[in-house]
C-alpha cells in the first residue's frame, strides 16, 4: 500500500468519524435552535428592516451601518448580517462582537434604500388624470411642453414653498423637484457634518423636504452650496428628467383626436424610484440568524463517546503519520540549514518513488540551481575584474612612465590613454544597462513603429563604417512591418548586430539586412560573410563577455556585453533572437517580434 493511499484512508476514517459526530450533534440541537431563531426573527424582522431602510434613506450611503447593526443585535438578541446584492458584507453583528460569524437563514430580507414619492405629487398626478379625462386643452399644451422640448423643469428654490404655477406645479416637474430636494439635502447634511463637528450627517426625515427648519436656518451656507451643486449638474438633471418624463409621453400632433393623456398615477412611483437610484444608497439584503451562544450542556452520552473516539483515532493516526514523515522531513530540514549556511554541495538521499522521494529530488535540484547561480556570480565578478585589469594596467604603466620621465608625453600617447579610459566607461555603462535589464527595471516606451523604416534609417549610420572597411552593406526592407516597441532600444539592438557583422567580416565581404513578415511575426535578419562561429561556441554567443575573436574584439574596443543586452531587450519585447553560423562561412542573427494588432494608416505621431 502506497504512502499516499495510507494517508488517504486515514483521512477518510477521521473524516467519516467527524462527520458522524457532527451530524448527530446537529440533529439533536438543530430543531430547537431553528425554532428559537425563527420566532425571534419573525418578532423583530419588521423593526430591523425599517430601521436599516431609514438609515439608508436618510444618509444615502451605508458607512456607519455597523453601529446600527450592533444596537439592533443587542436589542433583539439575533445574529444580523447586512450585505449588498453582490454579496459584499457591510456589517455582521458577530464580527462586531469579536467572534466568528455564525450561521444565518438562507433567504434574506431585501431593503430598498430609495426614498418614496410624496403624497402631494401623487395627488397632483390624480388631478392631471382628471383634467385629461375632462378634455381640458391646457393639459395637452402643458404635457407637450414638458415632454416635448426635453428641458428639465425645476425651480431654483428647492426648499421654498411648493410651486403651484402652470408648469412647475405639474406632476413631472414636482417629481423632479422632490428628487433634486433629496440629492441637495444629502449634500447639505454632509457639508454640515464636515464644517461643524458633532452635527449629524443624516437627513431630518425620510420624506420631502428631508431637511428640518432648524437645519435650513442654522446652516444656510451648506444649503446654498448643495442647491447650487444639484442645479448646476445639468447632465444629472437631464438623465433624471428623461427617466421620469418617459412616464408622461404624449402625441404632440394628437392626430387621433382623442383626449390628451395625463401622467399615469400608477407609472409615476416606479419612475421616481428608478430616478432616485442615481442618488440613493444601493439596495442591501438582511440575513438573520440564531442568537450567539449554544447550550453545549445538552450533549448526550453518545455524543461524548463519539468525540472521545474521534480524538483517539486522530491521535493514533497523527502519531503514525508523524513517525513516517518525521525522518525524511528532519533530513530535509538539516540539509536546508546547511545550504543556508553556505554549504552549497549539500544533498539529501532521494531513494524510492513516493512523494517524499520526489520532494528530496526537488530539493537536490534546487540546491544544484543555487550552486550554479553562485558559480555564475563568481565567474561574472572574475570576468569583470579580468576585463578591467588589462586596460587599467596599461593606464597605470603609462602614467608611471610619464611620472618617472621614462615615457615622453605626446598627442598619440594621450589619444591612446583616452581610448583606454573610454573602453572602461563603455564596460561600466553596459554593465549598468545589463543589471537594470536583468532586474526588470530597464524602462521602455513602446509605440507603434514601422520596423522596416527603423532598420532602413538605422543602417545609414553604418554605411560609412562598412565602406571604410571594404564591406558591402545591403538593406532589403520592401514593405512596412508594424510592431509595438521602444524605437531607441530596437536601434540599440540593430546597431549591435550591424557592428558585430562589420567587425567580423573581412574586406571584400558582404552584410545583408532584411525585414520580412512571417506568420504573426516581423522578422529582422542580419547576415554576414565573416569568420563565423564554431559549433562549440554557438551556445555561448549571448553569455557575458564572450568573444568569438578576443584579439579582434579588444582591438576595436568591444565590451563583450552587447549581445547579452540585445537578447534581454528582444525578450522584454515579447520576441526572441536566434543565431546560426558556420565557421568560415558567416553568421546570421534573426530577431522575431510580434506584429502590432492595430496600427494607424500612416506613420505614428
Amino acid at each position: 500500500m502506497s504512502f499516499r493511499l495510507r494517508i488517504f484512508l486515514l483521512v477518510m476514517v477521521v473524516a467519516v468519524t467527524a462527520i458522524g459526530a457532527t451530524a448527530w450533534l446537529t440533529l439533536s440541537l438543530a430543531s430547537r435552535a431553528v425554532t428559537q431563531s425563527q420566532d425571534a426573527a419573525e418578532r423583530h424582522k419588521a423593526e430591523i428592516r425599517d430601521t436599516i431602510e431609514r438609515f439608508g434613506v436618510t444618509r444615502g450611503r451605508w458607512s456607519g451601518i455597523d453601529t446600527v447593526v450592533r444596537e439592533l443585535s443587542a436589542r433583539s438578541g439575533l445574529h444580523i448580517q447586512v450585505s449588498t446584492t453582490d454579496g459584499e458584507r457591510l456589517a455582521d453583528s458577530d464580527n462586531l462582537a469579536g467572534r466568528a460569524a455564525g450561521p444565518v437563514q438562507p433567504v434574506p430580507t431585501s431593503v430598498d434604500a430609495r426614498p418614496k414619492i410624496s403624497r402631494a405629487v401623487l395627488l397632483a398626478a390624480q388631478a392631471s388624470e382628471a383634467d385629461a379625462a375632462a378634455g381640458k386643452p391646457s393639459v395637452s399644451v402643458i404635457l407637450e411642453k414638458i415632454t416635448g422640448n426635453g428641458t428639465p423643469l425645476v425651480p431654483r428654490d428647492l426648499f421654498g414653498p411648493e410651486p403651484t404655477d402652470t408648469l412647475l406645479g405639474q406632476p413631472l416637474a414636482l417629481t423632479l423637484r422632490q428628487l433634486s430636494q433629496y440629492r441637495a439635502a444629502l449634500v447639505a447634511v454632509r457639508c454640515m457634518a464636515a464644517k461643524h463637528p458633532g452635527a449629524a450627517d443624516a437627513l431630518a426625515s425620510d420624506t420631502a423636504p428631508y431637511l428640518s427648519r432648524q437645519q435650513l436656518t442654522a446652516h444656510p451656507d451648506c444649503v446654498r452650496q448643495a442647491v447650487a451643486k444639484v442645479l448646476g449638474d445639468t447632465a444629472w438633471l437631464a438623465d433624471v428628467w428623461q427617466i421620469i418624463t418617459a412616464c408622461g409621453r404624449v402625441d404632440p400632433a394628437n392626430k387621433t383626436g382623442a383626449p390628451p393623456l395625463a401622467v399615469p398615477t400608477k407609472c409615476l412611483p416606479s419612475a421616481f424610484s428608478d430616478a432616485a437610484g442615481t442618488t440613493s444608497a444601493s439596495s442591501v439584503e438582511i440575513f438573520l440568524g440564531a442568537p450567539a451562544g449554544t447550550n453545549l450542556g445538552a450533549l448526550s452520552r453518545p455524543a461524548a463517546f463519539g468525540v472521545a473516539g474521534l480524538i483517539v483515532v486522530a491521535l493514533v493516526g497523527t502519531a503514525w503519520i508523524a513517525r513516517r514523515v518525521s525522518r525524511p522531513v528532519w533530513r530535509l530540514t538539516e540539509a536546508s540549514r546547511r545550504l543556508a549556511g553556505g554549504r552549497l554541495d549539500t544533498r539529501v538521499p532521494a531513494t524510492g518513488k513516493g512523494e517524499l522521494a520526489r520532494l528530496s529530488a526537488s530539493f537536490n535540484a534546487m540546491a544544484e540551481a543555487v550552486q550554479q547561480s553562485e558559480e555564475r556570480q563568481r565567474r561574472l565578478v572574475a570576468d569583470v575584474a579580468h576585463e578591467m585589469r588589462t586596460p587599467l594596467s596599461n593606464l597605470r604603466g603609462y602614467l608611471e612612465g610619464l611620472s618617472d620621465g621614462v615615457v615622453q608625453p605626446s598627442r598619440e600617447l594621450f589619444v591612446s590613454l583616452h581610448e583606454e579610459t573610454m573602453l572602461q566607461r563603455r564596460i561600466l555603462d553596459d554593465l549598468q544597462v545589463l543589471a537594470l535589464a536583468e532586474a526588470g527595471n530597464l524602462g521602455y516606451t513602446k509605440l507603434p513603429i514601422d520596423l522596416a523604416d527603423l532598420v532602413g534609417t538605422g543602417s545609414t549610420a553604418h554605411r560609412a563604417v562598412a565602406k571604410e572597411a571594404g564591406i558591402a552593406l545591403t538593406v532589403d526592407v520592401p514593405a512596412p512591418q508594424w510592431v509595438r516597441a521602444d524605437p531607441d532600444r530596437l536601434r540599440q539592438v540593430l546597431g549591435n548586430l550591424l557592428t558585430n557583422a562589420i567587425r567580423y567580416t573581412d574586406p571584400g565581404g558582404h552584410v545583408l539586412v532584411r525585414v520580412r513578415e512571417q506568420g504573426r511575426d516581423a522578422v529582422l535578419t542580419v547576415r554576414d560573410t565573416g569568420v563565423g562561429i564554431t559549433p562549440e561556441d554557438l551556445s555561448r554567443v549571448f553569455d557575458r563577455f564572450w568573444r568569438a575573436d578576443p584579439a579582434r574584439q579588444r582591438a576595436t574596443g568591444g565590451t563583450g556585453l552587447g549581445l547579452t543586452i540585445a537578447h534581454r531587450i528582444v525578450t522584454d519585447h515579447g520576441g526572441r533572437i536566434e543565431v546560426t553560423s558556420e565557421a568560415g562561412n558567416g553568421t546570421t542573427f534573426t530577431v522575431r517580434l510580434p506584429l502590432a494588432t492595430q496600427v494607424s494608416a500612416g506613420p505614428p505621431p
